[in-house]
């Protein structure tokens, strides 16, 4: 979705059109959907992100100041905010669901190259990995990413660029 488009939604969507709601969350939900389950790599709980998420954004939609970042920007703002909060209220505790995670996949690409991306991944900080999660899981631009992340535009390149490296220097040793 473009900027345009997006802010045009979102003005219709805070004088209340449910329409323009409606294709914000159908344009924003599969990537927003696709950062959670590989952030929680947990399904229910990334489905439960989701929606309070929304929820969240939907609530705070007046407060939200269309020239600082883009709406997309934000709601991944608020979705890396909830995921946090989560973890600090489970104290780190990770379950594991064999019935769970013996499911096969759904989405694209083969076995063995997710498990390739989750070995390189390894080999980053939990801020590295959370740079190229955004950057090229989600794909969004750098420059929503430095307002996420709160973050220089010039500084996130650069870990970019490093955890690429780190990854490449990893993966060829």
């Amino acid at each position: 979705m473009e900027q345009n488009e997006e802010k045009m939604l979102v003005k219709r969507a805070r004088s209340g059109d449910r329409q323009a709601l409606s294709l914000l969350w159908d344009a924003l939900t599969p990537k927003l959907f696709g950062y959670l389950v590989n952030t929680t790599k947990n399904k229910p709980l990334a489905e439960d992100l989701l929606q309070t998420t929304w929820l969240k954004a939907i609530d705070n939609l007046s407060k939200f100041k269309q020239q600082d970042a883009g709406f997309s920007a934000w709601l991944f703002a608020i979705a890396r905010n909830e995921y946090r909060q989560h973890w600090r209220k489970r104290k780190n505790e990770v379950s594991f669901e064999p019935a769970e995670h013996d499911q096969p996949d759904s989405s694209q690409g083969s076995p063995e190259a997710k498990i390739f991306v989750e070995q390189a991944l390894a080999y980053l900080s939990d801020d590295d990995r959370e740079l190229i999660r955004l950057r090229y899981i989600v794909d969004l631009p750098i420059k929503d990413i430095a307002l996420i992340l709160k973050l220089n535009f010039v500084t996130v390149r650069v870990r970019i660029h490093r955890a690429l490296a780190k990854m490449r220097a990893a993966i060829t040793s």
